[in-house]
């Protein structure tokens, strides 16, 4: 019997791009009235993640890389939409160098559509964006933001959520599409 190892974060992650690239050719495309050749492109992914297969032969069956469990988690390995709410949520809390620091936390609220959520506080502003709570379920679980300790209805950013945006910044991302290309 052949030993599986778990899939390459890295590779998923960058097929994941390609992805959401295809999906998002093909609804603009259709919007604007283009022609659409899905069905190419999603042949054409297969047939480079196939040949990257082959290309690294029995060598690719190696262990993927651990991410640390302390040190800034590879922004392109967080799934796109709690990227874009970790992108938010640092942007208000830490600014775009992550240079300032507000006492910024989450707290609950409901999204547009009234599904539970978290919307970011800071000092002297109003409420800002809700963030659905499952975007938000996988930021905890990936350690980005934690449960306040004296209050737990209130979610703050961890210093691995910190070092994640600081490193984010200093390797030149200013979007959350930014830095994704693996």
């Amino acid at each position: 019997m052949t030993r599986q190892f778990p899939p390459d974060p890295r590779r998923k992650a960058r097929f994941r791009e390609i992805v959401r690239g295809i999906v998002g050719k093909d609804r603009s495309d259709r919007k604007y009235g283009f022609t659409v050749d899905t069905g190419g492109a999603i042949a054409q992914a297969l047939e480079r993640a196939y040949r990257d297969g082959v290309r690294d032969g029995p060598a690719a069956l190696s262990p993927a890389p651990e991410q640390s469990e302390t040190g800034p988690v590879e922004w392109a390995l967080i799934p796109p939409r709690p990227r874009e709410g970790s992108w938010s949520i640092c942007l208000a809390i830490l600014g775009g160098d992550g240079s300032r620091s507000h006492d910024g936390h989450l707290a609950p609220a409901l999204t547009e559509r009234g599904t539970p959520g978290w919307a970011i506080v800071t000092e002297g502003r109003s409420p800002g964006r809700v963030i659905g709570e499952r975007s938000i379920r996988l930021l905890i679980r990936l350690n980005l933001l934690d449960h306040a300790p004296d209050r737990p209805k209130r979610l703050l950013l961890t210093e691995q959520g910190r070092e994640t945006w600081l490193l984010f910044c200093q390797r030149g991302g200013r979007y959350p599409e930014n830095l994704t290309d693996i």
